[in-house]
């Protein structure tokens, strides 16, 4: 018959209740040394930290910005050539357009290089492919060839003013049927030689047919826009400004060739208005190319340090966790017993493994692919990200933060397991209602798309499945009680 044991099995483990205080004190007091020391490291590498953090919002925006660039290239000049996608791709340089004005430009390089560019006359009157609306060298053309070549009135004028071979070309183009791809570069050169020939001559202002034009400021709408506010304010109407005839008196003061080509260009304007915008300045259209750089803002002067603050408190309580944890497991050890100290030793690096795993997965495979989606929609709208450092830190510490939480799915299946509370068979039978209790989870614990609950679901999905395994062939605590006996 087996006796009943005398020996107490935890006489070695068990402590009193003021050891307990004493033992907390002194582990509370060591992890908070331990803390004050990450902390202090964190502040001397705090800035590296942020800039750690900051590359995968840095890649996922280079990545926006190069493919925006191959976009609005080949939405303005069709196919990318390989020269410019190699540029945009591999060495992450982007178009950015530019407008100059090429008077200006050939007045800086006069004066600068009066030797090499004395002679380089470039008026700001000149006309330019800008000038030009879409289809507006067909539409020229025609309308010159239909009113100009019958020889009456303002257009009849204008035909009477070209030379022959610019007539032919002018019939050519408007002969041949409409098109709606870009036009022609002949054609661009044809139309441009035209109106800067028009522009360049006298007789064009001084013809009788034209004596009636006035300028762009007397349009209807602007007449009518000072009407109402005159009424509005119950002030006296302002009388605008009529530029064509300003420019007629100052002629006939003064012949000056540059007057003399504003005013034909201003006309010439009129004339065609379903051809040519309303006249402006020769501007230059050119691309500048730089590098893909993307700044963070902050919103104040103390938000960069409070961010500094942050970056160093979480990497001192990053650094000091080992030594944190360690002091925990002292203070919870003393308590133990042997038996369970097994247990722990086995199940804690687990747990670990799996926050790290969590957690590293979250930075390594979920960031970019989340921003990607993201982004998506920014290119869609066409609309320009400016990222505040302070609201991607709090992003960038969430969602590690919730996948390492999360991760800790087969350890707590384990636990609830081991006290009683779920068995193996309620595991495999509700898996459905799991998968949708993990979905629920993803939702909560991700951002707001779908991108970043998919990527975590996935693995929680797989691991619920890891508990199952774990509850099943993990051994059960030998419970020291349970030595039976006979009375």
């Amino acid at each position: 018959m087996a006796k009943k044991p005398t020996e107490d099995l935890f006489e070695s483990s068990t402590m009193t209740f003021g050891e307990h205080l004493e033992e907390l004190r002194v582990c509370l007091f060591r992890g908070v040394i331990g803390i004050a020391v990450g902390v202090l490291i964190g502040f001397f590498v705090a800035n590296s930290v942020v800039r750690f953090f900051q590359s995968p919002l840095e890649r996922a925006m280079e990545r926006f910005y190069v493919k925006r660039a191959l976009g609005d290239y080949e939405q303005l000049f069709g196919q990318v050539p390989v020269e410019v996608r190699r540029m945009i791709v591999d060495e992450g340089l982007v178009p950015e357009p530019l407008q100059l004005e090429a008077a200006q430009v050939a007045q800086a390089l006069k004066q600068t290089y009066p030797q090499q560019f004395s002679n380089l006359e470039i008026s700001p009157y000149w006309f330019t492919a800008g000038d030009l609306l879409p289809g507006g060298e067909q539409t020229l053309a025609r309308k010159l060839v239909e009113e100009g070549s019958a020889g009456d009135g303002a257009y009849g004028r204008l035909w009477q003013l070209l030379d022959p071979a610019q007539q032919e070309g002018l019939k050519r183009l408007a002969a041949r049927p409409a098109t709606t791809n870009r036009p022609l570069a002949e054609d661009q050169t044809l139309v441009l030689g035209v109106l800067n020939t028009l522009a360049g001559r006298p007789e064009l202002h001084r013809a009788p047919e034209l004596a009636n034009l006035s300028g762009p400021d007397q349009d209807f709408a602007a007449a009518l826009g000072r009407t109402i506010t005159a009424l509005v304010l119950g002030s006296k109407q302002p009388q605008g400004d009529d530029t064509i005839a300003q420019l007629r008196a100052r002629l006939a003061q003064h012949n000056d060739p540059e007057t003399s080509r504003r005013l034909n260009k201003l006309l010439l304007a009129r004339l065609f208005p379903d051809a040519l915008r309303k006249a402006r300045v020769n501007l230059l259209s050119v691309y500048s190319w730089r590098p893909v750089r993307v700044r963070f803002q902050v919103l104040n002067a103390q938000e960069a340090f409070m961010i500094w603050m942050k970056a160093a408190l979480m990497t001192g309580l990053v650094l000091a966790s080992p030594w944190v944890f360690y002091q925990i497991w002292v203070f919870v050890a003393a308590g133990l017993y042997p038996h369970e100290k097994h247990y722990v030793y086995l199940y804690l690096p687990i747990s670990v493994a799996l926050f790290l795993g969590g957690a590293s997965l979250a930075f390594l495979f979920v960031f970019d692919p989340v921003l990607d989606f993201l982004f998506t929609f920014n290119q869609g709208m066409n609309a320009d990200f400016d990222p505040r450092v302070g609201e991607w830190l709090g992003f960038v510490l969430i969602l590690p933060l919730g996948f390492g939480i999360s991760f800790q799915l087969p350890l707590v299946m384990l636990f609830l397991n081991r006290l009683g509370l779920a068995s193996l068979e309620f595991y495999i039978q509700q898996w459905r209602i799991a998968v949708l209790v993990i979905c629920v989870i993803s939702m909560v614990l991700t951002p707001a798309d779908p991108v970043s609950m998919l990527l975590m679901a996935v693995p929680l999905c797989l691991l619920y499945l890891l508990g199952i395994g774990m509850c099943l062939f993990m051994p059960r605590p030998r419970n020291p009680f349970a030595e039976a006996y006979e009375p």
